[in-house]
Protein backbone atom coordinates (compact mmCIF):
# COMPACT_ATOMS: atom_id res chain seq x y z
CA UNK A 1 0.00 0.00 0.00
CA UNK A 2 1.09 3.40 -1.03
CA UNK A 3 2.15 6.08 1.28
CA UNK A 4 -0.88 8.46 0.06
CA UNK A 5 -3.22 6.00 -0.06
CA UNK A 6 -2.32 4.97 3.28
CA UNK A 7 -2.87 8.79 4.50
CA UNK A 8 -6.25 8.99 2.51
CA UNK A 9 -7.36 6.08 4.91
CA UNK A 10 -5.62 7.15 8.10
CA UNK A 11 -7.15 10.66 7.17
CA UNK A 12 -10.81 9.56 6.56
CA UNK A 13 -10.92 6.93 9.19
CA UNK A 14 -10.10 9.54 11.50
CA UNK A 15 -12.52 11.40 10.82
CA UNK A 16 -15.34 9.03 10.54
CA UNK A 17 -14.27 7.86 14.01
CA UNK A 18 -14.79 11.68 15.27
CA UNK A 19 -18.62 11.79 14.56
CA UNK A 20 -18.97 8.36 15.40
CA UNK A 21 -17.09 8.65 18.90
CA UNK A 22 -18.69 12.38 19.21
CA UNK A 23 -22.64 10.20 18.88
CA UNK A 24 -21.43 7.42 21.11
CA UNK A 25 -20.01 9.61 23.61
CA UNK A 26 -23.11 11.71 23.40
CA UNK A 27 -24.94 7.81 24.13
CA UNK A 28 -22.90 7.13 26.55
CA UNK A 29 -23.19 10.31 28.73
CA UNK A 30 -27.46 9.38 28.59
CA UNK A 31 -26.73 6.17 29.77
CA UNK A 32 -24.89 7.38 32.47
CA UNK A 33 -27.33 10.52 33.71
CA UNK A 34 -30.16 7.25 33.73
CA UNK A 35 -28.30 5.77 36.18
CA UNK A 36 -28.30 9.28 38.12
CA UNK A 37 -24.41 9.26 39.05
CA UNK A 38 -21.97 12.07 40.26
CA UNK A 39 -20.53 14.08 37.88
CA UNK A 40 -16.60 13.04 38.42
CA UNK A 41 -17.94 9.14 38.61
CA UNK A 42 -19.29 9.88 35.41
CA UNK A 43 -16.78 11.36 34.12
CA UNK A 44 -14.75 8.80 35.12
CA UNK A 45 -16.54 5.57 34.00
CA UNK A 46 -18.91 6.05 30.84
CA UNK A 47 -17.33 9.31 29.53
CA UNK A 48 -13.89 7.57 30.17
CA UNK A 49 -14.72 3.98 29.10
CA UNK A 50 -16.89 5.79 25.75
CA UNK A 51 -13.91 7.92 24.51
CA UNK A 52 -11.39 5.02 24.90
CA UNK A 53 -12.91 2.80 22.51
CA UNK A 54 -10.90 3.47 19.99
CA UNK A 55 -7.44 2.85 21.36
CA UNK A 56 -8.70 -0.32 23.44
CA UNK A 57 -9.68 -1.55 19.67
CA UNK A 58 -6.17 -0.63 18.37
CA UNK A 59 -4.60 -2.43 20.89
CA UNK A 60 -6.62 -5.29 20.36
CA UNK A 61 -5.73 -5.43 16.66
CA UNK A 62 -2.48 -4.66 17.20
CA UNK A 63 -1.75 -7.99 19.02
CA UNK A 64 -4.82 -10.36 18.13
CA UNK A 65 -4.44 -9.88 14.12
CA UNK A 66 -1.16 -7.61 13.32
CA UNK A 67 0.74 -9.32 15.79
CA UNK A 68 2.57 -6.16 17.17
CA UNK A 69 1.53 -5.57 20.41
CA UNK A 70 4.33 -2.53 20.45
CA UNK A 71 1.70 -0.68 18.25
CA UNK A 72 -1.17 -1.03 21.05
CA UNK A 73 1.72 0.49 23.83
CA UNK A 74 2.44 3.51 21.36
CA UNK A 75 -1.04 4.02 21.06
CA UNK A 76 -1.95 3.84 24.10
CA UNK A 77 0.95 6.08 25.66
CA UNK A 78 0.68 8.48 22.90
CA UNK A 79 -3.09 8.91 24.00
CA UNK A 80 -2.64 9.14 27.81
CA UNK A 81 0.43 11.72 26.87
CA UNK A 82 -2.18 13.58 24.51
CA UNK A 83 -4.65 13.75 27.47
CA UNK A 84 -3.16 14.85 29.82
CA UNK A 85 -1.22 17.71 28.18
CA UNK A 86 -3.55 18.75 25.35
CA UNK A 87 -7.04 18.12 27.24
CA UNK A 88 -6.63 20.13 30.20
CA UNK A 89 -4.46 22.82 28.15
CA UNK A 90 -7.59 23.26 25.60
CA UNK A 91 -10.29 23.11 28.75
CA UNK A 92 -8.73 25.97 31.01
CA UNK A 93 -8.71 28.49 27.96
CA UNK A 94 -12.77 27.77 27.27
CA UNK A 95 -13.89 26.78 30.92
CA UNK A 96 -16.14 30.21 32.03
CA UNK A 97 -14.71 29.88 35.59
CA UNK A 98 -11.45 28.83 37.56
CA UNK A 99 -10.62 25.13 36.80
CA UNK A 100 -10.66 24.01 39.81
CA UNK A 101 -11.22 19.86 40.51
CA UNK A 102 -12.41 18.34 43.74
CA UNK A 103 -10.30 16.78 45.80
CA UNK A 104 -12.14 13.71 45.27
CA UNK A 105 -10.47 13.18 41.56
CA UNK A 106 -6.85 13.68 42.60
CA UNK A 107 -7.10 11.74 45.45
CA UNK A 108 -8.66 8.90 43.47
CA UNK A 109 -8.74 9.30 40.00
CA UNK A 110 -5.19 10.66 39.79
CA UNK A 111 -3.42 8.34 42.25
CA UNK A 112 -4.86 5.07 40.18
CA UNK A 113 -3.50 6.77 37.33
CA UNK A 114 -0.03 7.66 38.78
CA UNK A 115 -0.46 3.71 39.58
CA UNK A 116 -1.32 2.50 36.29
CA UNK A 117 1.83 4.69 34.94
CA UNK A 118 4.09 3.24 37.41
CA UNK A 119 3.17 -0.45 36.57
CA UNK A 120 3.66 0.32 32.85
CA UNK A 121 6.96 1.60 33.19
CA UNK A 122 8.15 -1.39 35.63
CA UNK A 123 6.18 -3.82 33.17
CA UNK A 124 8.23 -2.33 29.99
CA UNK A 125 11.25 -2.41 31.91
CA UNK A 126 11.85 -5.41 33.80
CA UNK A 127 9.31 -8.00 31.65
CA UNK A 128 10.22 -8.72 28.07
CA UNK A 129 7.27 -11.53 27.39
CA UNK A 130 3.99 -10.46 28.83
CA UNK A 131 1.67 -13.28 28.96
CA UNK A 132 -1.54 -14.06 31.40
CA UNK A 133 -0.49 -12.99 34.69
CA UNK A 134 0.73 -9.64 33.44
CA UNK A 135 -2.88 -9.10 32.05
CA UNK A 136 -4.81 -9.98 35.32
CA UNK A 137 -2.29 -8.21 36.91
CA UNK A 138 -3.81 -4.93 34.81
CA UNK A 139 -7.20 -5.49 35.06
CA UNK A 140 -7.49 -6.63 38.78
CA UNK A 141 -6.40 -3.08 39.39
CA UNK A 142 -8.51 -1.36 37.30
CA UNK A 143 -11.52 -3.82 39.08
CA UNK A 144 -9.72 -1.84 42.17
CA UNK A 145 -10.67 1.30 40.39
CA UNK A 146 -13.75 0.52 39.87
CA UNK A 147 -14.70 -0.96 43.46
CA UNK A 148 -13.60 2.30 44.49
CA UNK A 149 -16.06 4.06 42.30
CA UNK A 150 -18.52 1.80 43.46
CA UNK A 151 -18.15 2.82 47.04
CA UNK A 152 -17.83 6.68 46.44
CA UNK A 153 -21.08 6.33 44.28
CA UNK A 154 -23.18 4.81 47.41
CA UNK A 155 -22.54 7.64 49.71
CA UNK A 156 -23.28 9.95 47.34
CA UNK A 157 -26.60 8.38 47.03
CA UNK A 158 -27.28 8.38 50.59
CA UNK A 159 -26.37 11.64 50.65
CA UNK A 160 -28.26 13.61 47.75
CA UNK A 161 -31.65 13.11 46.47
CA UNK A 162 -31.80 11.68 43.06
CA UNK A 163 -31.95 14.62 40.05
CA UNK A 164 -34.87 15.27 38.01
CA UNK A 165 -33.17 14.23 34.71
CA UNK A 166 -34.92 14.72 30.98
CA UNK A 167 -36.32 11.59 29.98
CA UNK A 168 -34.28 9.25 28.32
CA UNK A 169 -35.23 6.39 26.24
CA UNK A 170 -33.01 4.05 27.76
CA UNK A 171 -33.85 1.46 24.70
CA UNK A 172 -33.08 3.89 22.04
CA UNK A 173 -29.79 5.25 23.82
CA UNK A 174 -28.30 1.02 24.43
CA UNK A 175 -29.66 -0.01 20.42
CA UNK A 176 -26.88 3.60 19.75
CA UNK A 177 -24.41 2.32 22.21
CA UNK A 178 -23.93 -1.12 20.22
CA UNK A 179 -24.38 0.18 16.70
CA UNK A 180 -21.94 3.12 16.73
CA UNK A 181 -19.15 0.42 18.73
CA UNK A 182 -19.63 -1.92 15.49
CA UNK A 183 -18.72 1.41 13.25
CA UNK A 184 -16.05 2.29 15.68
CA UNK A 185 -14.72 -1.53 15.58
CA UNK A 186 -14.50 -1.50 11.52
CA UNK A 187 -13.00 2.19 11.05
CA UNK A 188 -10.48 1.60 13.86
CA UNK A 189 -9.47 -1.73 12.25
CA UNK A 190 -8.53 0.00 9.20
CA UNK A 191 -7.05 2.94 10.84
CA UNK A 192 -4.44 0.71 12.22
CA UNK A 193 -3.64 -1.59 9.46
CA UNK A 194 -3.45 1.69 7.23
CA UNK A 195 -0.89 2.79 9.96
CA UNK A 196 1.34 0.10 9.84
CA UNK A 197 1.62 -0.20 5.96
CA UNK A 198 2.50 3.98 6.46
CA UNK A 199 5.57 3.53 9.11
CA UNK A 200 6.51 0.46 6.62
CA UNK A 201 6.37 2.57 3.65
CA UNK A 202 8.05 5.19 5.52
CA UNK A 203 11.02 2.96 6.87
CA UNK A 204 10.10 3.51 10.54
CA UNK A 205 9.21 2.09 13.69
CA UNK A 206 5.59 1.55 13.74
CA UNK A 207 5.59 2.99 17.42
CA UNK A 208 6.43 6.35 16.10
CA UNK A 209 3.27 6.16 13.92
CA UNK A 210 1.33 4.96 16.87
CA UNK A 211 2.30 7.72 18.99
CA UNK A 212 1.68 10.29 17.39
CA UNK A 213 -0.79 9.91 14.17
CA UNK A 214 -2.98 7.07 15.58
CA UNK A 215 -3.07 8.22 19.42
CA UNK A 216 -3.94 11.64 18.00
CA UNK A 217 -6.99 10.18 16.38
CA UNK A 218 -7.97 8.09 18.91
CA UNK A 219 -7.83 10.48 21.35
CA UNK A 220 -10.39 12.89 19.29
CA UNK A 221 -13.61 11.37 21.62
CA UNK A 222 -11.79 12.49 25.21
CA UNK A 223 -11.15 15.63 24.11
CA UNK A 224 -14.53 16.36 22.61
CA UNK A 225 -16.04 15.07 25.55
CA UNK A 226 -13.69 17.03 28.33
CA UNK A 227 -13.84 20.26 26.28
CA UNK A 228 -17.51 20.51 26.07
CA UNK A 229 -18.01 19.92 29.61
CA UNK A 230 -15.19 22.42 31.16
CA UNK A 231 -17.16 25.01 28.65
CA UNK A 232 -20.49 23.58 30.79
CA UNK A 233 -18.16 24.19 33.62
CA UNK A 234 -18.39 20.80 34.67
CA UNK A 235 -14.75 21.12 35.75
CA UNK A 236 -15.08 17.81 37.73
CA UNK A 237 -16.38 15.71 34.39
CA UNK A 238 -13.45 17.08 32.65
CA UNK A 239 -10.91 16.12 34.16
CA UNK A 240 -12.03 13.44 35.79
CA UNK A 241 -12.53 12.02 32.10
CA UNK A 242 -8.79 12.59 31.42
CA UNK A 243 -7.67 10.84 34.32
CA UNK A 244 -10.24 8.15 34.04
CA UNK A 245 -10.09 7.64 30.08
CA UNK A 246 -5.91 6.97 30.76
CA UNK A 247 -6.66 4.50 33.20
CA UNK A 248 -8.56 2.40 31.44
CA UNK A 249 -6.25 3.16 28.25
CA UNK A 250 -3.61 1.54 30.13
CA UNK A 251 -4.90 -1.24 32.37
CA UNK A 252 -8.13 -2.46 30.16
CA UNK A 253 -6.24 -1.24 27.11
CA UNK A 254 -3.28 -3.48 27.31
CA UNK A 255 -4.38 -6.05 29.71
CA UNK A 256 -7.89 -7.36 27.52
CA UNK A 257 -6.06 -7.33 24.47
CA UNK A 258 -3.52 -9.46 26.29
CA UNK A 259 -5.93 -11.48 28.01
CA UNK A 260 -7.60 -12.49 25.37
CA UNK A 261 -4.17 -13.19 23.35
CA UNK A 262 -2.73 -15.08 25.90
CA UNK A 263 -5.56 -17.46 26.18
CA UNK A 264 -5.43 -18.76 22.94
CA UNK A 265 -2.04 -18.05 21.76
CA UNK A 266 0.49 -17.89 24.53
CA UNK A 267 3.03 -15.08 26.32
CA UNK A 268 3.91 -12.19 23.77
CA UNK A 269 7.08 -10.87 23.38
CA UNK A 270 7.43 -7.19 23.76
CA UNK A 271 10.01 -5.26 21.41
CA UNK A 272 9.60 -1.43 22.83
CA UNK A 273 13.18 0.22 22.92
CA UNK A 274 11.74 3.94 23.42
CA UNK A 275 11.63 3.66 27.03
CA UNK A 276 11.67 7.62 27.34
CA UNK A 277 8.10 8.10 25.96
CA UNK A 278 6.88 6.17 29.26
CA UNK A 279 9.01 8.04 31.06
CA UNK A 280 7.88 11.36 29.71
CA UNK A 281 4.68 10.19 30.44
CA UNK A 282 5.41 9.93 34.48
CA UNK A 283 7.24 13.50 34.10
CA UNK A 284 4.51 14.85 32.84
CA UNK A 285 1.80 12.86 35.15
CA UNK A 286 4.03 14.35 38.07
CA UNK A 287 3.98 17.78 36.75
CA UNK A 288 -0.03 18.38 35.91
CA UNK A 289 0.19 17.13 39.63
CA UNK A 290 2.51 19.58 40.50
CA UNK A 291 0.45 22.39 38.85
CA UNK A 292 -3.01 21.64 40.20
CA UNK A 293 -1.17 21.77 44.13
CA UNK A 294 -2.63 22.79 47.31
CA UNK A 295 -5.42 24.63 45.71
CA UNK A 296 -6.54 21.88 43.06
CA UNK A 297 -6.42 24.77 40.16
CA UNK A 298 -4.53 24.54 36.72
CA UNK A 299 -4.15 28.67 35.82
CA UNK A 300 -3.44 29.61 31.74
CA UNK A 301 -0.35 30.06 32.42
CA UNK A 302 0.29 26.28 33.32
CA UNK A 303 -1.94 25.27 31.13
CA UNK A 304 0.13 26.72 28.31
CA UNK A 305 3.28 25.16 29.34
CA UNK A 306 1.49 21.45 28.79
CA UNK A 307 0.61 22.59 25.51
CA UNK A 308 3.62 23.27 24.57
CA UNK A 309 5.33 20.64 26.20
CA UNK A 310 3.34 18.14 24.11
CA UNK A 311 4.59 19.19 21.02
CA UNK A 312 8.24 19.35 22.43
CA UNK A 313 7.62 15.34 23.13
CA UNK A 314 6.04 14.70 19.57
CA UNK A 315 8.73 16.87 17.78
CA UNK A 316 10.78 14.49 19.75
CA UNK A 317 9.37 11.19 18.36
CA UNK A 318 9.27 12.50 15.12
CA UNK A 319 12.82 13.30 15.50
CA UNK A 320 13.81 9.72 15.81
CA UNK A 321 12.12 8.50 13.11
CA UNK A 322 14.46 10.86 10.89
CA UNK A 323 17.16 10.12 12.78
Amino acid sequence: MGILLSLGIIILTSIIIYFAGNKFAESSSKIGDYFNLPRDVKGATFDAIASSLPELLVALYSVVIFKQFEVGVGTITGSALFNLLIIPGICVFVAPKAFKVSKKVLSRDALYYMVSVFTLLVLLIYFKTWGLIISLLLLVIYLLYVKDIIIHTREHKKKNKPKKTEHINFSKELLIFFTLIGIIGIFTFFLTDSAINLAHALGIAPIIIAFTVIAAATSIPDTIISVVNAKKGNIDDATSNVFGSNIFDILVGLGLPLFIYSLYKGAVEITFTNIEIVLSLLGSTMLVLYFFGDDHTLCKKEAAVLLIMYFIFVAYVISLAVI
